[in-house]
């Protein structure tokens, strides 16, 4: 009964976004900017606020995290490169599926989802897991246009440093500050914490809120072969991957229960909105990519309380 109840509780807000999106409440341009609103406003109260709180159990987890976020994510692009040769002849469908399989939403509908499952000890472990996102995103993805397809990579005056920067500065920034803080135990005022809990507290929500805001079903036929095996790729073979991650993390760092469940949990994630950044460098098929997206984070909805479950049961 009580994962019935986890799984409405996360479902409801996602419902209620797709429901104002059919009835056409928000324009694209409301959506955007409210979903921009969360990542650049909202989400750095809540990680601050995590971060600073957090004990030092919690705290040991830090550098586990993040190695398994790295390992996790090349497994990812290994994976995804050798089987997306052999998905389609067609080059660009090829790097979608590369591009749409390897990178996961592990900081947006993750932290949303392990708030929910393990509360503020799931959530904090996940932030520590995502804190290298774009560095390691940017990296993997950009040694993947690399390898995938450097015969047809496009010409990009764009900077990795500088989209780095762009959109990793603010989180890991937040993060930094906030356990610098909470090491060294220096306070805040009580009314500076009590504005920065009333953002806080609806970063979550907000998170699932914008995510069905942003469904889509528009998919063609002929592409469900590719969009099902994708989809697969992260939502059922990724916990081979998140078990083998574990592994190999914890060969060099001691976990504790509720990280192992973290990156359990984080490797079976969907799909991330971001995906698509890469078609600026490499030929892409963006109806494709858009049809991964929106398929893998609908199917998700089903794994993820089918995954935590057995996880629970392990």
């Amino acid at each position: 009964m009580k994962i019935v109840l986890i799984v409405i509780t996360l479902l409801l807000p996602i419902f209620l976004g797709y429901f104002f999106k059919l009835i056409k409440l928000f324009n694209k341009e409301e959506i955007a900017t409210l979903r921009k609103f969360v990542v650049k406003v909202t989400v750095p109260f809540i990680i601050f606020r995590n971060l600073y709180k957090a004990d030092m159990e919690s705290l040991s987890q830090i550098y586990p995290a993040m190695l398994s976020l790295i390992i996790l994510s090349l497994l990812y692009m290994i994976t995804a490169y050798f089987v997306s040769n052999f998905i389609s002849k067609d080059h660009k469908k090829q790097n979608s599926y590369a591009f749409a399989t390897f990178v996961g939403n592990y900081g947006y509908l993750g932290w949303g989802v392990l708030y929910y499952f393990y509360g503020n000890a799931g959530f904090t472990r996940s932030v520590f897991f995502t804190l290298l996102f774009w560095p390691v995103f940017l990296s993997t993805g950009f040694f993947l246009v690399y390898l995938k397809n450097r015969r047809h990579a496009k010409s990009n005056n764009s900077n990795f440093l500088s989209v780095m920067i762009q959109h990793a500065t603010v989180p890991l920034l937040t993060a930094i500050i906030a356990i610098v803080m909470n090491i060294a135990h220096i306070s805040i005022p009580n009314i500076l914490s009590d504005f920065i809990d009333k953002f806080a507290n609806i970063t979550i929500p907000m998170i699932l809120f914008t995510i069905g805001l942003n469904f889509t079903f528009r998919m063609k036929r002929t592409q469900f072969k590719i969009i099902i095996s994708s989809s697969l790729h992260r939502l059922v073979f990724g916990f081979l991957l998140g078990v083998i991650t574990v592994f190999l993390t914890a060969l060099i760092f001691r976990t504790d229960k509720t990280m192992t469940k973290v990156i359990l949990i984080e490797s079976i994630m969907p799909t991330a909105a971001m995906a698509p950044l890469f078609e600026e460098y490499i030929d892409i098929d963006g109806e494709l990519m858009s049809g991964i997206i929106t398929f893998s984070t609908i199917l998700s909805l089903i794994t993820i309380p089918i995954w935590y479950y057995i996880i629970q049961l392990l």
